[in-house]
């Protein structure tokens, strides 16, 4: 009987912090979509190699020294007249050309604030914790029941 309390009591927590994240992403994309409603064109001017060695097992018992190569761009756009450098810290898996352009989305009110992504609506928000949360309520239903037993 303990236990099917604190399934369900785990159930209910579950679904209030799955809840809680939802509308905070929700707010969040809210906020993204009216910020960044213009677009410019942002051109790669420059890429910063990137490196990093790990070791990586074979399954024949050896290990092997592994690189990984990603290239960090930095564009450059212009709006109003006014040219801005924007770093990004979304890898290329491969070298591009300079010059490659892409769309950037920024807030007219501050230029400067640009991202390369146009924002997103949070469709699976909160979705682990309702999955774990209907998980638990399942399992809290089972075991109150005594259709299911733990030992």
């Amino acid at each position: 009987m303990g236990l099917a309390i604190g399934l369900l009591l785990g159930a209910i927590l579950l679904f209030w912090l799955g809840t809680r994240h939802r509308k905070k992403a929700y707010v969040a994309y809210e906020d993204d979509s009216q910020k960044y409603t213009a677009t410019t064109t942002m051109t790669l001017v420059k890429q910063t190699k990137s490196e990093t060695q790990r070791w990586e097992d074979t399954g024949d018992g050896n290990r092997e020294l592994i690189t990984d190569i990603c290239y960090l761009p930095t564009y450059e756009y212009t709006v109003n007249g006014t040219t801005y450098r924007y770093s990004s810290r979304q890898s290329l898996s491969g070298k591009r050309d300079l010059g490659r352009q892409v769309v950037g989305y920024y807030d007219p009110a501050k230029p400067e604030c640009i991202t390369e992504n146009r924002p997103r609506k949070p469709v699976f928000g909160g979705a682990y914790c309702f999955l774990w949360a209907a998980f638990l309520l399942f399992f809290g239903i089972m075991t109150f029941t005594g259709q299911v037993s733990f030992s």
